[in-house]
């Protein structure tokens, strides 16, 4: 077995997400590939190795790596969900021109972790406008 998937093993060991070869390979699919896909992206990939997957099972193991902490949901432009499996502190950047979402380093930035009295769960930082390509 791969290193990359024993990770995954224990990952989901830790977080008491049952183990299924569906889960493993959507988890994996997003550690290792890092475009933000969206769900239609995950199952279009995927499928094509698993003729069996359905977007049921997509969409149910997104909601519980989700709520294990293990990914979170961003929204791109024009309300678009996509999916980052990469939950350390870190900002996104958007091309309005082709849709790009990409991830920009925030080392030595800090946040409070309280605004007046407000307790905060997450922070996110976004920058928009047009990447290399598009210029």
């Amino acid at each position: 077995m791969p290193k990359s998937v024993n990770t995954i093993i224990e990952r989901f060991n830790e977080k008491n997400i049952r183990l299924t070869p569906q889960r493993i390979c959507v988890y994996q699919f997003l550690l290792e590939n890092r475009i933000h896909p969206t769900v239609d992206t995950v199952y279009t990939h995927l499928k094509k190795s698993n003729p069996s997957l359905s977007k049921t099972t997509i969409y149910n193991t997104i909601d519980a790596l989700s709520s294990a902490g293990l990914i979170r949901t961003i929204i791109a432009n024009e309300g678009e969900a996509r999916l980052d499996a990469y939950t350390d502190f870190h900002g996104h950047f958007f091309c309005e021109k082709c849709g790009l979402v990409t991830d920009f380093c925030l080392d030595g930035c800090s946040f409070p972790d309280q605004i007046d009295g407000f307790e905060m769960k997450t922070i996110e930082v976004r920058a928009t406008g047009t990447c290399p390509n598009c210029r």
